[in-house]
């Protein structure tokens, strides 16, 4: 890809959204779904491509990989039930 410096306005919209220029995105090889860096240096931010021979620190997981952290991370009912008592003892102090 040629580093060559171009500029676009690009409008801001829902949630902080903007889009890049298609031309931008075919020239970086960027695609929906790709994770990309960005930072903020003083007045700019900028985005940085991912580096190919780099893993990007950033992974998405199936729901049911989720329900089993969630249902991993569960208090059995006793300790619940514990801590709630010492909460609500604590509160009334």
């Amino acid at each position: 890809m040629e580093n060559k410096n171009q500029e676009k306005w690009v409008k801001i919209l829902g949630k902080g959204m903007l889009t890049l220029p298609k031309e931008w995105r075919d020239e970086a090889g960027i695609d929906t779904g790709d994770v990309v860096k960005a930072k903020k240096e003083r007045n700019k931010i900028v985005i940085e491509l991912k580096d190919q021979t780099k893993k990007v620190p950033y992974r998405t997981y199936t729901d049911s990989e989720l329900d089993e952290f969630l249902k991993e991370d569960k208090l059995p009912k006793s300790l619940s039930e514990r801590i709630d008592r010492f909460l609500s003892t604590a509160k009334n102090k």
